[in-house]
């Protein structure tokens, strides 16, 4: 009885919907200031407007490409047509149990809250509901084909940027590289600005006859560098405390300006896949990819081309 009065209430005398119940959109996204999501199980993120960049639950940076899609959505996303007579009632009674709210602020007032549900029949839209109304809708993108929720996800994990360094090369004030099996390699190298750098052994003694333009370019790799993926799931805590009990092999250390650190240790991921080196032998160790172990203790699948050219020895830098 209270979807069919709704139906009857939501149109208006010439029979269009009216725009305050199906008005899901907030256009101007520049004004949202914070976005938090949840789902029915409980999981729940909060992203929040830093600067030029986003935050996850005020720990990590997130993804640039997923808060631009979810922006963009929250932008476009409009009305196709009310829900068929005959799959109302299992949609709102899926709305009820399977859905994903989403709440966006421009600083402490609130712009919208709203469900977003599963997908239609056809994969064509997606069933949503404002909140404090009674009755869905199936909504679209235009000039896109296919369903919207899994723009709107909860895991925490799946919205966090997968940067490992990401720095100017002006913010870097060092950049330190320990290398466990070959300490007498290890190094730091500084960026003292005004094109000044100095480079240091292990054990802290200045280096000379360095190249400085080499040492340049090599801090200026810590720009953008990523890792795989995050691995969380398959790291429980048994697990974690197994690896962390293990000495890695290298660690890799930026210090910004402000004289905050990022490190990452670097451990040898066991070769599972039964690779053969070039003797025909089993190799013991993956020679595609390492796990690298962040400050928080997260587990992150690291590719050896993307790290190789951070790992440099001492002598890399040294005139010839």
């Amino acid at each position: 009885m209270l979807a069919s009065s709704a139906i009857i209430f939501l149109t208006n005398k010439n029979g269009t919907i009216k725009k305050e119940l199906r008005d899901f959109a907030v256009k101007d996204t520049s004004a949202i200031t914070k976005i938090f999501l949840a789902d029915k199980a409980n999981n729940s993120v909060t992203l929040t407007r830093d600067k030029n960049q986003w935050k996850i639950n005020n720990k990590y940076y997130a993804r640039p490409d997923a808060i631009n899609i979810l922006l963009q959505t929250i932008a476009t996303v409009h009305v196709k047509s009310p829900v068929s007579k005959p799959a109302l009632k299992n949609v709102i009674k899926r709305l009820a149990t399977k859905s994903i709210k989403i709440e966006i602020y421009k600083g402490i007032k609130l712009l919208k809250v709203y469900y977003v549900g599963e997908a239609t029949p056809d994969q064509s839209g997606t069933y949503m509901v404002l909140e404090n109304s009674s009755v869905p809708f199936v909504t679209q993108i235009p000039g896109f084909t296919g369903y919207l929720t899994v723009r709107y996800f909860t895991d925490e994990t799946l919205w966090r940027d997968n940067s490992v360094f990401l720095y100017s090369y002006q913010d870097i004030s060092s950049v330190l590289v320990y290398m466990q099996d070959n300490t007498a390699q290890s190094f730091t190298a500084f960026n003292d600005g005004n094109n000044k750098f100095r480079l240091q052994d292990f054990n802290k003694k200045e280096v000379a006859g360095f190249n400085a333009l080499t040492v340049k370019e090599y801090i200026a790799l810590f720009k953008k560098v990523k890792c795989e993926a995050y691995l969380d799931e398959f790291f429980p805590k048994k697990r974690l405390d197994s690896l962390l009990n293990t000495k890695p092999f290298a660690l890799i250390s930026v210090t910004n300006r402000k004289g905050n650190i990022n490190s990452i240790k670097l451990y040898r991921r066991p070769n599972t896949g039964e690779v053969y080196g070039g003797d025909g032998k089993l190799l013991p160790y993956n020679p595609d990819a390492m796990y690298g172990v962040l400050q928080d203790n997260k587990v992150v699948s690291l590719q050896y081309f993307v790290f190789d050219p951070l790992m440099k020895d001492i002598s890399y830098f040294l005139n010839k």
